[in-house]
């Protein structure tokens, strides 16, 4: 049994020695086949040649040239025109006419049974403001204070509006010449200013039935004439 133990431990040792060989034989070969391809590369390296570019620049048309400055305008000479002296024309001398004295007039002590204040031509033992046989005029608001006959609202002598007219807001006014006799009656109308077509008409008829107080001059009744001014707003 011993010598079996040595003869295979001869040949463990054998193997592994051929096995070390084998090991740095391959060890070598790689490393020379190494060294000779990285001095094989170096030897044969190809130059690589750049590669060629070419720029081609493009440009435009050059701008037209600007067009040539205007040329300079003169200086106008500005002539001094001396203003020519006017000589006016002498007037002829104007002889005024000698003013002759006022003649005096004649005093006129009027006429034998007139008034004092009256006019000349009025008739004798007339009243001062009447105008001869017709009627006095008097202002508005003497001639209302004569007036008898109050305006109420629903009576039949106030003037009023008709259904078409009686509209919210709406007003209507006319001027009338309204004369009234020495007894105070309405004696005529006269439409100064018209109030509208429609109303016209039944004005005047309310306003003839008006009565008023006898205007007296001197404590003489006289007949008068009054400007009257009515005014009607509808009432719904």
């Amino acid at each position: 049994m011993a010598f079996e133990n040595f003869i295979d431990q001869g040949k463990t040792t054998s193997a592994t020695k051929w096995r070390r060989v084998t090991y740095m034989f391959s060890l070598g070969l790689h490393a020379a086949l190494l060294i000779v391809g990285a001095v094989y590369s170096f030897w044969h390296v190809e130059e690589l040649s750049p590669p060629s570019v070419s720029v081609t620049f493009l440009a435009g048309a050059p701008p037209p040239p600007p067009p040539p400055p205007p040329p300079k305008r003169k200086k106008s000479e500005t002539k001094i025109v001396k203003p020519t002296e006017i000589v006016q024309p002498k007037p002829n001398q104007i002889v005024q006419p000698k003013e002759k004295p006022p003649e005096p007039e004649e005093e006129d002590d009027g006429v034998e049974g007139g008034v004092e204040g009256g006019v000349a031509g009025g008739t004798v033992g007339g009243e001062v403001g009447s105008t001869g046989n017709g009627p006095v005029m008097l202002p508005p608001n003497i001639g209302t204070g004569q007036r008898i006959t109050e305006m109420r609202a629903g009576d039949p002598l106030t003037p009023s509006l008709p259904p078409q007219l009686n509209r919210a807001g709406m007003t209507l006014w006319g001027l009338f010449k309204v004369c009234v006799s020495a007894q105070g009656t309405v004696s005529g109308v006269t439409v100064m200013k018209p109030a509208d077509p429609l109303v016209d008409n039944d004005w005047i008829a309310k306003i003839k039935q008006w009565k008023y107080k006898p205007y007296t001059v001197s404590g003489r009744p006289v007949p008068f004439c009054s400007p009257v001014r009515l005014q009607v707003t509808a009432t719904n």
